[in-house]
């Protein structure tokens, strides 16, 4: 694998968009549990974004096949029917509205982050947003500029990330790996994003789904060929990505599965 599939667009045409089939009390407790910890460091709705966190609300509530709906959405305050909504959904949820030429994260509801910080986050232009991500700027702005300017209603799209963390914690701030080894945790997880993009009709505002899943490292040599691509995408970041997504951190503890997979070759 070239550096390519570590830093891309890798968007598609979505088969289907929220993720159902899953314990969803798990996904409550720990949206519940975060909240009650982190406060409005994991939800956010900012005052110009109230109509379209509404609207993202109703659409979420529409497909959930839980008691969620609009009668229930309507005994909240606007300003936390996108937490409701969320509570029916493992994705996280986000909200994006043009201003000034550009597309702004102004609502969230973030309670599992793949290493950044809403509250760092919340009001920016997406470009500000990816600014921590080497090459972005060169390599993928403009087109994601682009792309959110011209997506349409009826084409959701989705795409999908991936990282490798010290430990299974959903919600994983940039200093997750550091505090996860100092507390002596030692097993490799891979951690995958799903991530939706849909145009909302009545706004105009672009609603963001990101359903994480993490699975040990292990379960990748069961699949032919998963283990050996996954290291030779790690080995082919520049120095800059391996940096950002903190492989240089974990260097150490991949060395048993490069002798597991050169002995599986």
């Amino acid at each position: 694998m070239r550096e390519a599939a570590v830093l891309h667009m890798g968007l598609s045409k979505m088969g289907h968009w929220l993720d159902l089939n899953t314990d969803l009390q798990h996904w409550v407790q720990h949206k519940m549990d975060r909240r009650a910890q982190w406060g409005d460091r994991v939800y956010q709705v900012l005052p110009d974004a109230l109509p379209a966190a509404k609207e993202f609300a109703e659409m979420i509530a529409a497909h959930a096949t839980t008691a969620l709906d609009d009668t229930v959405l309507e005994g909240f305050a606007v300003q936390e029917r996108l937490w409701r909504a969320s509570l029916a959904v493992p994705e996280d949820l986000v909200v994006m509205l043009p201003k000034d030429g550009a597309y702004h994260l102004m609502a969230a509801s973030l309670c599992s982050p793949s290493h950044w910080r809403l509250e760092e986050k919340i009001g920016r232009a997406m470009r500000e947003v990816h600014d921590p991500i080497p090459g972005i700027h060169e390599d993928l702005s403009d087109r994601i500029d682009r792309f959110f300017e011209h997506l349409k209603v009826d084409h959701p799209v989705e795409r999908f990330n991936w990282s490798v963390q010290v430990g299974d914690a959903l919600h994983a701030l940039p200093d997750h790996d550091s505090l996860a080894a100092q507390r002596g945790e030692a097993d490799l997880f891979y951690r995958v994003e799903r991530q939706t993009l849909v145009r909302l009709p009545e706004t105009g505002a672009i609603g963001f789904t990101i359903r994480v899943y993490i699975d040990p490292i292990e379960t990748l040599a069961q699949i032919d060929g998963a283990l050996p691509a996954l290291l030779a995408a790690i080995d082919a970041a520049s120095p800059e990505i391996a940096q950002y997504k903190g492989f240089h951190r974990i260097q150490p503890l991949l060395a048993p599965y490069r002798t597991d997979s050169s002995d599986r070759s």
